[in-house]
């Protein structure tokens, strides 16, 4: 039987974004500004000098350019309480310490793979605030295309393993998808039934999903019927052949926490080829085991 649970109200009363003021954080400024509009939400955009060189640069401009960049955004900010910030230390730190003093709940970053802002989003210091943020991190990749960031999420394909921090995504994807009015589909790879017989992979396949049915709460209210899928294969390879197929507008991971992360390599490198590969934002939702 279905679950009850409480949360399926996602507050995001906080979102901040990092830029670099590049092409492709412009957009997750986009991105994280549409989102802000949509759940009322505080934006912070914030900017962090990593150099002394570069600071001291900084000094005489940096003003200019939050002031800048907020002309170019100005109708998109309209309405949007909002906050510039530039900051000097490792990029780290100091988002790790906004998301602690601003009580972020979602942040936003751009990537354009392994050279983007923040660098790469698994390599350097992106892989730090990537891991341990302890809120959700919706990144904007750089295969997307024909995107509208003013348009919510219309279908949230949600992928799990069933594992603890996996489900903790689903439930989350769930909570947007009721606050959106989202259509929801629920995928769950196979990873290991390549030597199964057909009537094996009948079984799996009806077993796994019980098992999606099962994590749909009774009083979800959603818009639709949720959709359960199961695949056999790689599990990339599955969640973005699915999300392309289905014209998904998000993908929802579930991730371990950084205390789990050692012990999860595997889903981290999954998670950041994903990233890299999906034509649509990733949310990835942190959980421990």
């Amino acid at each position: 039987m279905p679950e009850t649970y409480p949360g399926l109200e996602v507050n995001l009363d906080n979102v901040l974004v990092a830029t670099d003021f590049s092409p492709v954080s412009k957009a997750a400024v986009l991105y994280a500004t549409a989102i802000a509009r949509r759940h009322n939400s505080k934006l912070f955009i914030a900017h962090v000098v990593t150099s002394r060189s570069e600071s001291a640069l900084m000094e005489g401009w940096r003003a200019g350019q939050a002031e800048i960049t907020a002309q170019l955004l100005a109708n998109r900010l309209d309405g949007v309480e909002h906050e510039l910030m530039v900051k000097s230390g490792q990029v780290e730190e100091v988002l790790s310490r906004l998301i602690r003093e601003k009580q972020i709940d979602l942040v936003v970053v751009g990537t354009r793979g392994r050279t983007g802002v923040l660098k790469a989003l698994l390599g350097s210091v992106a892989e730090d605030i990537f891991r341990r943020a302890p809120c959700p991190v919706l990144t904007i990749g750089p295969s997307i295309s024909g995107q509208n960031p003013e348009v919510g999420p219309e279908r949230i394909l949600a992928a799990t393993g069933f594992a603890t921090h996996s489900v903790l995504g689903v439930r989350y994807a769930i909570g947007l998808a009721h606050n959106l009015h989202s259509s929801i589909a629920l995928l769950h790879v196979v990873t290991e039934g390549g030597e199964l017989s057909s009537e094996a992979k009948s079984r799996v396949t009806a077993e796994s999903i019980a098992k999606l049915r099962g994590l749909i709460p009774i009083a979800s209210d959603l818009a639709s019927e949720p959709l359960l899928l199961v695949e056999f294969g790689s599990a990339v390879e599955k969640i973005l052949k699915t999300a392309a197929g289905w014209n998904a507008n998000l993908i929802v991971l579930g991730l371990r926490s950084v205390q789990d992360a050692a012990t999860g390599k595997a889903t981290w490198a999954r998670a950041y080829e994903t990233v890299s590969k999906a034509n649509c934002p990733v949310l990835t939702v942190r959980g421990s085991e």
